[in-house]
């Protein structure tokens, strides 16, 4: 039997999101739109990234775009 194990979503640690390894370089709080928190994410090459569970992944120009309000 497979376990999943758990990831922490803390900044500094590596997480896999699909296929990708990433670094939380961020965790974006959206306090009023009853969704989940974003996180700004970084590959090893320098891409960035916004994540939102249940909603994906999206590549961002510059960790500023990744941090900004998108409700």
């Amino acid at each position: 039997m497979i376990q999943k194990s758990k990831q922490v979503w803390q900044v500094g640690e590596m997480v896999k999101v699909g296929f990708l390894t990433l670094k939380v370089l961020a965790r974006v709080p959206t306090p009023g739109d009853h969704a989940p928190d974003a996180y700004a994410l970084g590959s090893a090459k320098g891409a960035i990234y916004r994540f939102v569970p249940h909603f994906g992944l999206t590549k961002c120009a510059d960790l500023e775009e990744a941090m900004q309000d998108h409700s």
